[in-house]
């Protein structure tokens, strides 16, 4: 399709955006695409008239975008007869929401779809727009129809509730850190890996993500000559479409370029691993990236580093459920933040030394995202100060 896949490669993949956010993008367009199917709306025919959706279809869009991906599939269409038939069957399926209450996607799905169909509709409407020798009454209209869409869009994103931040994701505690680091030691009898290399570079890998509050995908993008022993660093690079990476979803670093310190253990580590374990493996020698698959050497894919900590979950029951390879991103915050307190640094300090290491941009956001567990901890102290101090105020007044 056309339009699609030049809003794919101008719009998203030119922004040189991460892989999953690429499919992302891709799917809730093939959404909006099934529910143009299955209304029989040819949106190039209205982009000429100066029409996009009316409100009553933005609302029947955003309804759709609630459903399961296979559920929408069955809504699709290629003809004028099964049109009207799926025509019938989109509005059975929205009478049927009223009784039945058919099975829905995550409240940040449906708010990711809208999101980008949002961006896709405005996008198209602009490429429309630039066109010269639109009819300036054609052109009035369709710029009245797309801000009219946008606005009825962004008003049924759906927004995050209460308890949706409460269930958020926060670091572990300092005793599960203790026991993640216990039970991935190579030599614990109670690792879960039997292979020698799988013991070694998943003991690594963990501690890589430990200390260092890399995200999966930077970790697993990081070469053997990104590693300079002699200054004990490590430079985390951007390197979008890499064409010495063979893996087909290749791991994206999300965040911006940085060099980070590596201490003296971590890097003994890592220099044993490569030439005691990883330099052993057939294909290991054939690219240069450090995490590699067990029997193979070929780099190690994000699923096979996702089974690894599911694996590891499973078999260790004294470890948190939620435990995960962005949790350790969020626990390195948490003894950041832990740490930046004990020495007195100032809070604009703190905040830039933060964003530095965690590679975002000078005015992110995020670091109220990866603080929130230690922001809670700070403010039951000061709450539980406040009590006592009403205690002792309410004993001196007796």
């Amino acid at each position: 399709m056309f339009a699609p896949a030049i809003f794919a490669l101008t719009e998203v993949r030119g922004k040189n955006l991460a892989t999953n956010t690429i499919g992302n993008v891709l799917r809730a367009v093939m959404v909006f695409q099934l529910f143009l199917d299955a209304r029989g709306i040819d949106l190039d025919e209205r982009l000429g008239t100066g029409n996009v959706l009316s409100l009553g279809e933005a609302e029947d869009l955003a309804r759709l975008c609630k459903l399961p991906l296979a559920d929408l599939a069955g809504l699709s269409c290629t003809g004028g007869a099964v049109a009207a038939a799926k025509v019938s069957s989109l509005e059975r399926a929205r009478m049927k929401a009223q009784t039945d209450s058919p099975p829905q996607v995550d409240s940040g799905v449906t708010a990711t779809r809208l999101h980008y169909i949002r961006a896709y509709i405005a996008w198209l409407a602009r490429e429309r727009l630039s066109r010269h020798g639109l009819d300036p009454a054609v052109e009035a209209r369709l710029r009245d129809s797309a801000q009219l869409v946008s606005d009825a869009l962004e008003s049924r994103i759906p927004r995050k509730s209460s308890r949706a931040s409460l269930e958020q994701r926060e670091g572990l505690s300092d005793e599960d850190v203790a026991e993640l680091l216990r039970v991935t030691d190579p030599h614990s009898p109670e690792n879960p890996w039997r292979d020698q290399h799988t013991r070694y570079r998943n003991a690594l890998l963990v501690r890589w993500l430990l200390r260092l509050g890399l995200r999966i995908g930077e970790a697993l993008g990081v070469r053997n000559s990104d590693i300079v022993d002699y200054r004990r660093e490590v430079t985390i690079h951007r390197r979008a479409d890499d064409p010495d990476d063979p893996r087909r979803n290749q791991p994206q670093t999300k965040t911006r370029a940085r060099v980070l310190p590596l201490d003296a253990e971590l890097l003994a580590q890592t220099q044993a691993y490569i030439l005691n374990h990883r330099r052993g493996l057939p294909e290991a020698k054939k690219h240069p990236f450090l995490f590699v698959a067990s029997r193979t050497g070929r780099p190690m894919s994000v699923a096979a580093a996702e089974k690894a900590f599911q694996e590891l979950r499973k078999a260790c029951p004294s470890l948190p459920k939620w435990l995960s390879p962005h949790v350790l991103r969020h626990t390195w915050n948490d003894q950041f933040s832990e740490l930046m307190d004990a020495r007195g640094v100032s809070p604009e300090d703190e905040s830039q030394g933060r964003i530095y290491w965690m590679g975002w941009s000078p005015n992110s956001d995020m670091a109220a995202v990866y603080t929130r567990r230690h922001v809670r901890n700070k403010a039951r102290e000061v709450s539980l100060e406040l009590q006592e101090q009403f205690v002792k105020k309410g004993k001196g007044d007796e």
